[in-house]
């Protein structure tokens, strides 16, 4: 008997609630068993603010996702977890009486993370927001989790393309090479004065400028984004990655946008690429499924109850 082309995978971070119903089936028939859904971005709804978003938006940012993830599972047959978050890629006003929120909604059954949140040059809908104004609403957040011994998305920026998202975005003197680091290295030394576990840290959008990195000078999960064109890596690099450093604290995920192009199908090709180049079976589960599972605490099975 020929063994399943389907491994059971978990995509570690999307923006999937922004996308239509039948993206959603197509997913679903894919061998998912589950998404986090980073909430926190109305740019991912696709709104337009000519002001800057406040308490009440945040508030929906984070409780729509919360809901639709609520009976998701009934309609498309997999697990919808939350992960809620200031996000720096939008200014906002009012964040201490967001972060007060972030406690309560954590206790319910479907909410799993912080985040994602990390320092970022650049805001949509042309709001700045000071970088020394970010470093005190990150700091606040990293404490959060640590008082609350959650899990932490960690977004790293990419560098923006002259023209995204339906106006002109700063060009950054910084090298697209040193980008993601320079602004890593801000956030990191936040991380460690505040003394949050890097077990609980997911260090997301890596690439190969930050890879080995992320690697070899901390203890986090290392998550990659492969499923939408903002960013060039790609199911290639990530099977790549898997060979070259094995399965350990790897973390796949699609980073479906609905603002960008998207391949629904991006972790199934990484799942069938690895399985092509003979990766071991165990070591593919450990990278798209187990290592998900346990940082998050989903307590998951690979295969569906009956």
């Amino acid at each position: 008997m020929v063994s399943s082309a389907v491994i059971p995978y978990i995509d570690s971070h999307c923006h999937t609630h922004g996308l239509p119903y039948d993206a959603w089936e197509t997913i679903g028939s894919t061998g998912v068993a589950a998404v986090v859904i980073s909430a926190g971005n109305p740019h991912v709804h696709r709104e337009i603010h000519d002001e800057v978003p406040d308490l009440a938006d945040v508030r929906r940012y984070w409780e729509e996702p919360i809901r639709f993830s609520e009976s998701a599972e009934k309609m498309h047959f997999f697990k919808v977890f939350v992960g809620i978050g200031i996000s720096f890629m939008t200014r906002v006003d009012q964040w201490e009486q967001a972060l007060e929120l972030i406690p309560d909604l954590l206790k319910k059954p479907n909410v799993v993370a912080i985040g994602e949140t990390g320092i970022d040059p650049i805001q949509y809908f042309g709001m700045r927001w000071p970088l020394e104004e970010q470093k005190i609403v990150f700091e606040e957040q990293v404490r959060l989790a640590k008082e609350l011994n959650v899990p932490f998305i960690l977004h790293t920026p990419t560098p923006k393309k002259s023209r995204d998202f339906l106006h002109e975005l700063a060009v950054s003197e910084i090298p697209n090479e040193n980008y993601k680091r320079h602004f890593l290295d801000m956030d990191m030394e936040i991380i460690n004065k505040i003394g949050l576990d890097h077990k609980r840290l997911v260090i997301d959008h890596v690439d190969e400028t930050i890879l080995e990195y992320a690697l070899k000078e901390t203890n986090a999960y290392i998550g990659i984004g492969i499923g939408q064109t903002l960013r060039h890596t790609n199911p290639e690099f990530f099977a790549d990655t898997v060979e070259r450093y094995g399965p350990e604290r790897l973390m796949v995920n699609s980073d479906h946008v609905a603002y960008v192009g998207t391949d629904l199908l991006a972790i199934p090709k990484t799942i069938r690429d690895l399985r092509r180049r003979g990766v071991d079976v165990a070591d593919i589960g450990k990278a798209v499924f187990d290592n998900a599972n346990e940082f998050y605490e989903l307590n998951l099975e690979t295969q569906p109850a009956a």
